[in-house]
C-alpha cells in the first residue's frame, strides 16, 4: 500500500468520525423529529465505496492521463450504481421515511464526494 493511500484511509477515518459526530449532534437535538436509526449504515458504506474507488484512481495515476480519466469515470459510475442499489433495496423494504432517508443519502453523498475530489487534487498536485 502505497503513502497516499494511508493518507487517504486515516484522513477519511477522520472525516467519517467528524461526520457522525455532527449528524448524531443534530439528529439528537433540532432534527430530533426525523431521526431514522439508518443513518449511521449510510455514513459508513458512503464512506467505505468512497475508500474503495478512491484507491482504485490512485492506483491508476501512475498510468497514464486517460487511463487515470478512464478509472475516474468508471469509478464514478459504480458508486453511482452501488449508491443506487443500497437506497432501492433499502426503500422496498422500509419505506416509512423515505424523504428523510434520500436527503440524508443525499447530502452525505455530496459531502464525501467533495471531499474526495479534493483529495484528488492535492493528490495530482504534487
Amino acid at each position: 500500500m502505497t503513502e497516499a493511500s494511508k493518507s487517504f484511509i486515516v484522513k477519511i477515518s477522520i472525516f467519517t468520525l467528524i461526520i457522525i459526530a455532527i449528524s448524531t449532534g443534530l439528529f439528537s437535538t433540532i432534527l430530533r423529529s426525523l431521526h431514522f436509526g439508518f443513518y449511521p449504515y449510510q455514513i459508513f458504506l458512503i464512506a467505505i465505496v468512497t475508500t474503495f474507488g478512491h484507491l482504485w484512481v490512485l492506483k491508476a495515476t501512475g498510468l497514464n492521463t486517460r487511463k487515470f480519466t478512464t478509472t475516474f469515470m468508471a469509478s464514478v459510475t459504480f458508486k453511482l450504481l452501488i449508491y443506487l442499489t443500497f437506497m432501492l433495496v433499502y426503500l422496498m423494504i422500509d419505506h416509512s421515511q423515505v424523504i428523510t432517508f434520500v436527503l440524508t443519502f443525499f447530502i452525505l453523498y455530496i459531502i464525501f464526494t467533495i471531499f474526495e475530489v479534493i483529495q484528488v487534487l492535492d493528490f495530482i498536485k504534487k
